[in-house]
């Protein structure tokens, strides 16, 4: 009967794992890169669905607004020292990290394949044609909202459609495909549930 215990709690411990929960997004990022980015553009490009608000919404994606935003709670107010310290370090550690995985994939973004049918991958670009995975919109709203989340647990639910709107604002204007953003939904949270540990 041990014996027979065994292998569902090793299945069990898989399952548990964070490891599995990153294979099952990346399933989900090759399911949306085969058979929906592109259905997706194509849609978003006719319809111009909602495009003043998203257009606004966007804005919650840049990373300087947290950078300059936490640099300056972190030298002003010492009460919020460790907030403000994570939230810088956070959207600093995912921004790179997602500038190396753009440069090193070098995805065409969804105009190319507007304008010229180009879809795909074109290994090592720096140019901003061709660096549309990860969203960098979608890893700095996520980075920055999960930790706003974990210090301030009542604003949770808020921080985080705020976070979601905003990476799907990034579909919305065709500047990604809905894969590269769920490709930056899981770096942006990677990255800060990494930095809160270390902090």
């Amino acid at each position: 009967m041990r014996y027979m215990i065994l292998p569902y709690r090793f299945i069990g411990n898989v399952l548990n794992q964070k490891y599995f929960v990153l294979f099952f997004y990346i399933n989900i990022i090759i399911f949306s890169y085969f058979f929906i980015d592109k259905n997706l553009a194509l849609y978003f490009d006719k319809t111009g669905f909602f495009n003043n608000f998203f257009q606004t919404i966007t804005f919650f994606g840049r990373s300087e607004l947290y950078l300059l935003g936490s640099l300056s709670v972190l030298i002003l107010y010492k009460k919020y020292k460790k907030v403000a310290l994570s939230l810088f370090l956070s959207v600093l550690f995912s921004g790179l990290t997602v500038d190396i995985l753009k440069i090193v994939f070098g995805r065409y973004r969804p105009n190319l394949f507007l304008e010229k049918g180009l879809y795909g991958f074109d290994w090592f670009h720096i140019q901003h044609n061709f660096i549309s995975f990860p969203s960098g919109h979608a890893v700095t709203a996520f980075s920055a909202f999960a930790v706003l989340g974990h210090f301030f647990p009542k604003g949770k639910l808020i921080f985080w459609i705020i976070a979601l709107l905003t990476a799907f604002s990034r579909v919305v204007l065709n500047a990604h495909y809905l894969s590269d953003v769920i490709a930056g939904v899981i770096t942006g949270i990677f990255c800060s549930k990494f930095i809160i540990d270390k902090v």
